[in-house]
């Protein structure tokens, strides 16, 4: 468990010991674990293998595969790999020029489409409007719509020429809506970024329309049906968001870029409203007002669209917005950046985490780290650059090489300090013992009152 007693804002140093066998690390932490540690403390440094083969167990971690070749594995979806196929669908090969690994390639990819096509999309979309799979909005499942169980399928029709949306529950392994009828021509997976709602009643779509402006849509689901509520045109192309896991539908981390062109929201009604909404003219009409130049980020209310805190981001130069995940206690918001470099050949990629306060956007931390060869932050899956946390949301994992230089993939475990409130550190301590003793939420949940049970299982407390 962490303390509260290293809050401020610093950069992290990663120590490795001088022992050229990384996974001695673990084993001697394992062998004299104290009970607490302080906050920001780098508690193990082990080989990926040693990671699958218990230490991830041990801290309090679920069974997770930071690496990605490009093969059928369950990282990103059930037996498919969104990352490494399903943005390279229609284009029918990969950076290689071998025939071989073209075919092998274009194999799995038919497959990927044919699984989806089959077990999710309504036989009217696929067969009568002629809608095809063309990609997984959003990459791998840590990052998407609801870390996992529910995605995002861009589908596109030849005849109708037109792209839309497909949320697919993969837990239920059921179709839950449809969004958009009026995005022309095929709109490249990689450039869509989505975000649902925890209620599931709201979902968020960043797309790049075909004359060149980027919108950001906002759609209600109600009874399998999406509905347009409002647009903010244009938005820059690097824009990102995320639904606070605390929050049922209310509050959304935000992070763009602001530059001096005028924006504007506008407003549609919902009574009534087919999908295709922004064909029709909009209610009300408002300039969009940023709080400043350049990168942000702020918590904004979704139903109103006001700003309850605003932070502006020095982003070094060179590296870009990869990802923005919560912790799953919504206590942290960890923002992931990339430097803009391909790194398909020798050269090894560099990233670092900044890490805010959930609550008040204070940054509390950065972490710089270093990956091995041929993981290209631009043409390769986000897996080994995206950081995972605990059952308890004490700890953070994420892969590196630093101190070993680049000849091993690592993982790195951190531990994140307590928050002050005193419910969130009794959930920690009363998790990370189930888990010490290799219990399960589920065996304690009949002997908890009702609300004491909502908040152990993560539910959100706030509309």
């Amino acid at each position: 468990m962490g303390t509260n007693n290293s809050k401020e804002t610093s950069n992290l140093t990663l120590i490795h010991a001088e022992n050229k066998n990384p996974s001695m690390i673990c084993k001697s932490l394992v062998n004299n674990q104290p009970n607490y540690y302080c906050g920001w403390q780098e508690i193990c440094r082990c080989s990926h293998a040693d990671w699958l083969h218990g230490n991830a167990e041990f801290f309090g971690f679920a069974p997770h595969k930071f690496i990605c070749n490009s093969e059928l594995h369950s990282v990103c979806a059930p037996g498919f790999c969104s990352e490494s196929l399903s943005h390279k669908l229609h284009h029918g090969s990969i950076r290689s020029s071998s025939k071989r690994f073209q075919s092998s390639t274009s194999i799995r990819s038919k497959k990927l489409r044919e699984h989806f096509e089959y077990n999710h999309i309504p036989a009217m979309i696929s067969s009568l409007q002629n809608y095809s799979v063309h990609g997984i909005v959003n990459g791998c499942s840590v990052s998407g719509l609801d870390h996992g169980d529910t995605i995002m399928l861009l589908i596109y029709s030849v005849v109708l020429e037109k792209t839309k949306f497909i949320i697919v529950d993969l837990k239920l392994n059921r179709y839950v809506c449809a969004i958009g009828d009026d995005y022309n021509g095929l709109i490249d997976a990689r450039k869509v970024h989505a975000a649902c709602s925890m209620d599931r009643t709201q979902v968020i779509v960043r797309v790049p329309l075909t004359g060149g402006a980027t919108v950001l849509d906002f759609y209600k689901i109600v009874k399998k049906e999406s509905k347009l509520y409002r647009r903010i045109v244009p938005v820059d192309i690097t824009t990102q968001f995320q639904f606070c896991p605390n929050y049922w539908s209310s509050r959304l981390a935000f992070y763009t870029y602001s530059s001096d062109t005028p924006a504007r929201l506008m407003n549609y009604t919902i009574s009534n409203l087919p999908q295709s909404g922004s064909t029709k003219t909009p209610i009300q009409t408002l300039p969009f007002t940023q709080p400043f130049h350049g990168s942000y980020l702020c918590l904004v209310n979704v139903h109103t669209w006001s700003i309850s805190k605003n932070q502006s981001l020095l982003i070094e130069d060179g590296f870009r917005l990869l990802s923005l995940v919560y912790t799953p206690d919504s206590v942290y918001l960890i923002l992931t950046f990339v430097d803009n470099l391909c790194h398909c050949g020798q050269t090894l990629p560099i990233s670092y985490f900044d890490i805010y306060h959930g609550n008040t956007l204070q940054r509390l931390q950065r972490i710089y780290t270093q990956l091995v060869t041929h993981v290209c932050p631009w043409h390769m899956c986000r897996n080994p650059l995206t950081p995972i946390f605990s059952r308890c949301s004490s700890r953070m994992a994420f892969c590196t090489t630093k101190n070993n230089g680049g000849r091993e993939l690592q993982v790195s475990v951190i531990v994140l300090p307590n928050d002050l409130l005193l419910k969130s550190i009794c959930r920690r301590t009363i998790i990370h013992y189930l888990n010490k003793i290799h219990g399960k939420i589920e065996d304690i949940t009949g002997e908890l009152p009702d609300r004491l049970n909502q908040y152990i299982q993560y539910r959100p407390e706030f509309q």
